[in-house]
């Protein structure tokens, strides 16, 4: 009776869904997280909101220069790539987890590049309050980051329940006083992300 219902058993699980990981990147249609935004500095006040474009440049005085700092929210999927991307068709595919490959984080004067040994006291981005890149990282680019905690959440929670999704950008770069800032800072930044998801299916189809 025993043997029996343990072949059962086994029987029952070999039949069992098993689960996939699938990666929707680029290749899928998942687009970048970028941006070039160029902020102004030919007359303005440290500790004062600088307005650029389509949004407001935050800045603060800081020990030996001024904190600049922005946040921008990209789209990263809409309602109708659940319907496009393949992957995301699948009513069982659960998001295990998000990379980010950070492609580029760079600041011009709108014609050169900044020294930031000199030009750049410091400077982050983050993705959903998680850093993802800074000034140190700069030389090692490009580098994959894998979002975590509340950063993942907030993406996984919209995926899962198909929904679109936006991810929200924070920059903050901190130039010295001395040498004077330039005329104008240009934020370059380009991060592509990859939806790894959990696909559950039969093992016998």
């Amino acid at each position: 009776m025993h043997t029996r219902l343990f072949a059962l058993l086994l029987t029952v699980a070999a039949c069992g869904p098993i689960s996939t990981e699938v990666r929707v990147d680029e290749t899928k249609g998942v687009p970048p997280v970028k941006g070039t935004e160029e902020i102004q500095l030919s007359s303005f006040t440290c500790g004062m909101p600088i307005t650029s474009g389509q949004f407001t440049v935050q800045t603060k005085v800081v020990q030996g220069g001024c904190e600049l700092s922005f946040d921008k929210d990209v789209p990263l999927l809409t309602a109708q790539d659940y319907g496009s991307i393949p992957e995301l068709k699948v009513a069982t595919s659960l998001v295990q987890r998000i990379e980010l490959q950070v492609k580029k984080l760079s600041f011009t004067d709108g014609a050169m590049a900044l020294d930031v040994n000199t030009r750049i006291t410091s400077a982050t981005l983050s993705i959903n309050g998680q850093q993802v890149a800074d000034k140190s990282s700069l030389a090692s680019l490009p580098t994959t980051v894998t979002l975590s905690g509340a950063a993942l959440e907030a993406v996984k929670s919209k995926i899962d329940a198909r929904q679109p999704v936006s991810v929200l950008t924070h920059v903050v770069v901190v130039i010295p006083n001395s040498p004077p800032p330039p005329a104008k800072l240009v934020v370059d930044y380009d991060t592509q992300p990859a939806v790894i998801v959990g696909v559950s299916k039969p093992a016998f189809p």
